[in-house]
């Protein structure tokens, strides 16, 4: 299986559903066999066909709406999502098995959780 990375100058795109471009990625024991960058269709049902027809299992991208998150996963593909970072360096640590780590998550994207974490401690919630 393949993995897609969403990118926009070099960096994770910011919003997935707007992304165009994505860098295509066949890795095997830990190291990158071959790689491209591909442009894809603005379309959801077009993008889903060209990720099956390139036997991608795993879409990373910065944020999602959660539509299509739900209509890739519907399709079979697992998407790892709010993820920011150097494309270089999200790749290694996706090899490394270290992406679901804070140092790629995007700011902010877990603000309805942090309100809670809070309690408790004297902070204000607004």
């Amino acid at each position: 299986m393949k993995t897609v990375f969403s990118v926009w100058q070099q960096r994770i795109a910011p919003v997935f559903d707007t992304a165009r471009q994505v860098h295509l990625v066949d890795a095997a024991g830990g190291r990158i066999t071959a790689e491209s960058d591909h442009e894809v269709d603005a379309d959801l049902s077009q993008r889903i066909a060209w990720l099956k027809a390139q036997d991608v299992g795993t879409v990373v991208c910065g944020a999602i709406s959660r539509p299509w998150q739900e209509r890739l996963e519907a399709a079979g593909l697992t998407v790892v999502p709010f993820v920011s970072g150097e494309l270089a360096e999200v790749m290694q640590a996706w090899l490394d098995g270290t992406l679901r780590g804070t140092a790629f998550a995007m700011p902010g994207c877990c603000g309805r959780r942090r309100m809670r974490c809070g309690r408790g401690r004297g902070r204000r919630r607004f």
